[in-house]
């Protein structure tokens, strides 16, 4: 599916100084897609991930994540420059009176391309950027801050997406952290809360609203200006200003938390591969609760439904070691919650192998109803893919895999994972599986599977 622009003056306007991001993020993935080339004789269903952020290397400019450290809340809402990859992640399991389903992404992630920036630099240009974003006021054209916006929603039949660039320090795209407020143009996530009170931490990010115009009509009618299609490049700039807004869907949600937040792996370090060396900080919200209105090519719908928020930030994933992941939110039916991933991980003595095969490194976090973690090692959880689905998007064919088995013994749990529906996939600069699934066997339930590298 090719990237969709939500309206005709965003195109245009945000073309000359969004082009050299993309360049940078290409950058990124050239290694991505010509690291480990998959065999000609290969067959489909065989395939393990190759990689997803591409060859990025870490590096001593960046701020390395390190046990110790104590995530804490509200305070690491906020934006952390000085490291190379971040991102704030939303999904949804959405429903409508009538018994229409939906899946709902939103994704802002954050890329330090500064390599020579001394921390202090970026650290002062970040918050001037946040100090000044309400203000739209840019003090630089940029501080090494890369921005990209993901957003996605599935349907029974459709799916629409689309994916945004901006630089940071300009104004159109940051995090703020009173109040919580993540942007990217008109994309906005903005907590109620105007500033967060001593014991009153839980409500520095909830209740908040989440609003989002993106993707491209299914019909694809030409878009109108003035009542007319415009017929060259020429078409002056002040009407394509005039011109209607061309999202074929539109999110309002309110969302607010019936539970507490959760410190993924030990306190909030989040370790990746058996050995620690790829890590991050990681931290959760699995208890949400949406509600608000979808407006799809015209046709408003009121949805209510389950959200799953993830924090997570690191200098050690965005490198060729990192392969790639198969990732979980899973709301069961006891009211108990479930993350798990398999991470996919190259080592030292595979560079030189012809293996296709990686070295895999698997976790789970079990979340009670009443919000108390157990975190499951690798000896007591399996995840494996039971089926495998053919994605035809892009330029050759992709063997995913959409059908898993979880089980973790210890709990009684023997999931079967199965997609809401066929071709999840995010076609976008870093190509992923991204998708509602339904849950059956030990546990009912729903939630979110996200498969990258493949």
């Amino acid at each position: 599916m090719k990237n969709h622009l939500g309206s005709a003056n965003t195109t245009f306007l945000q073309f000359k100084a969004n082009t050299f991001l993309v360049l940078i993020a290409i950058c990124f993935t050239l290694s991505a897609c010509t690291e480990n080339p998959k065999d000609e004789n290969e067959t489909l269903g065989t395939s393990t991930p190759n990689g997803f952020f591409g060859n990025m290397q870490s590096s001593d400019a960046f701020t390395p994540v390190k046990r110790g450290y104590t995530v804490a809340i509200p305070r690491d809402h906020m934006s952390h420059p000085d490291f190379q990859l971040e991102w704030w992640y939303l999904t949804f399991v959405l429903s409508a009176e009538d018994g229409q389903e939906f899946g709902l992404q939103y994704t802002l992630f954050r890329f330090n391309t500064e390599l020579n920036a001394p921390p202090s630099v970026k650290v002062n240009a970040e918050n001037s950027a946040e100090v000044n974003a309400n203000n739209h006021i840019a003090k630089n054209w940029t501080n090494g801050q890369q921005w990209m916006g993901h957003a996605s929603l599935h349907t029974a039949e459709q799916h629409y997406f689309e994916e945004r660039f901006a630089s940071g320090g300009v104004g159109n795209a940051y995090v703020n952290q009173q109040p919580f407020t993540t942007v990217i143009d008109d994309w906005a996530w903005k907590a109620a809360q105007a500033e967060v009170q001593t014991g009153a931490e839980s409500k520095a990010m909830f209740p908040s609203v989440l609003k989002v115009a993106f993707g491209q009509s299914s019909t694809h009618h030409p878009v109108r200006i003035n009542g007319k299609i415009p017929t060259t490049a020429a078409d002056s700039l002040s009407e394509l200003n005039d011109a209607p807004s061309v999202s074929a869907v539109k999110v309002s949600l309110n969302l607010d938390t019936y539970g507490p937040f959760i410190k993924q792996g030990d306190n909030g370090y989040s370790k990746k591969t058996q050995d620690e060396r790829l890590r991050s900080y990681y931290y959760s919200q699995p208890f949400i609760n949406a509600k608000g209105t979808l407006n799809i090519e015209g046709n408003s719908v009121r949805v209510t439904g389950k959200g799953w928020f993830d924090h997570e930030w690191t200098s050690h994933l965005a490198n060729s070691e990192a392969m790639g992941w198969d990732w979980f939110s899973l709301h069961l039916d006891d009211g108990s919650k479930l993350m798990a991933f398999r991470m996919h991980a190259m080592n030292e003595n595979m560079k030189n192998s012809t293996s296709k095969h990686s070295e895999i490194f698997t976790t789970a976090s079990y979340i009670a109803k009443n919000g108390t973690k157990e975190t499951i090692d690798q000896a007591n959880v399996s995840i494996t893919p039971i089926s495998y689905e053919t994605i035809n998007e892009g330029e050759s064919p992709r063997s995913v895999p959409t059908a898993w088995r979880i089980q973790i013994p210890e709990k009684d749990i023997d999931l079967s994972i199965r997609p809401f529906k066929e071709s999840q996939w995010n076609n976008s600069l870093f190509p992923y599986y991204e998708g509602r699934v339904e849950i059956k066997g030990s546990h009912s339930g729903n939630g979110f599977m996200e498969l990258t590298g493949y």
